[in-house]
């Protein structure tokens, strides 16, 4: 089973605007032409969808979708989204956070990190409550498991991105160290590349995600040597339950 991970598009309602003086509709498109070629079996789309919060944004999002993308879809919320539009928009057809999906034996958890009018992401105490129910269904709980949210779940070792962390990260740890089936988890937010993993379960990689925009200053080198060109992730879940990951990059021209 094949995850295709894109991040931070930061899309805007004019179909040809500059942002971050690149053209953020045209590099989704890219990335999602780019993304096919793996042969993903769910698209997973980790926040920052719509710089401008603008259902016009959101308008172009789906219509990008449903003209590339024939496979399950999970969109996340960040820090720069109106969670209520994007559900409006595309809540219908495509599946928004917090939410589970469940593809050829795999369960992706989304969940929402968005808090309003913050730069910073949390959960709170009901959407925590929620995975802690979904995690204890005991018809689910030994199939892999993939947990996506924006924001970072640790420190990243960036002075900016630092401070606009997860406020509940130790509540998340405390929850999914504990479930033996949790493959990855896996962010966007910190446009670049990222592996760490919890102390107590080194066997579970944090992955953040590059960005289908631009890349920031990076914390870890590129493993292909490409920090700044946009990019994405893939994982697959093998039919043994192992994890295998690689970064994806393309040209921004």
């Amino acid at each position: 089973m094949r995850i295709l991970q894109l991040s931070d598009p930061h899309l805007v309602a004019a179909d040809a605007a500059m942002v971050r003086e690149r053209p953020a509709l045209a590099l989704l498109e890219r990335a999602l032409l780019e993304g096919q070629r793996e042969r993903p079996d769910l698209l997973l789309i980790s926040g920052d969808l719509c710089q401008d919060e603008s259902w016009g944004g959101y308008v172009r999002l789906q219509r990008l979708l449903d003209r590339h993308v024939n496979v399950p879809v999970g969109l996340l919320p960040g820090n720069h989204d109106h969670p209520l539009l994007l559900k409006a928009v595309l809540g219908r057809r495509f599946c928004t956070a917090p939410a589970e999906l469940i593809v050829q034996g795999t369960r992706l958890v989304l969940l929402n990190s968005h808090r309003s009018g913050c730069s910073a992401g949390w959960l709170g105490t009901h959407q925590l409550h929620w995975l802690q129910q979904r995690l204890a269904d005991p018809v689910r709980r030994d199939l892999p498991l993939v947990v996506a949210l924006h924001h970072p779940p640790v420190a990243i070792g960036h002075p900016v991105m630092d401070t606009m962390n997860l406020t509940d990260h130790h509540q998340l740890a405390a929850i999914l160290q504990s479930h033996a089936a949790l493959r990855a988890v896996v962010f966007g937010h910190i446009h670049q590349h990222w592996q760490g993993s919890w102390p107590q379960r080194p066997d579970v990689p944090l992955l953040g995600c590059p960005s289908t925009l631009r890349g920031f200053q990076c914390v870890q080198p590129c493993p292909l040597g490409r920090a700044d060109d946009p990019g994405g992730r893939l994982l697959e879940i093998h039919n043994d339950g192992s994890l295998s990951h690689r970064v994806l990059r393309w040209s921004s021209c």
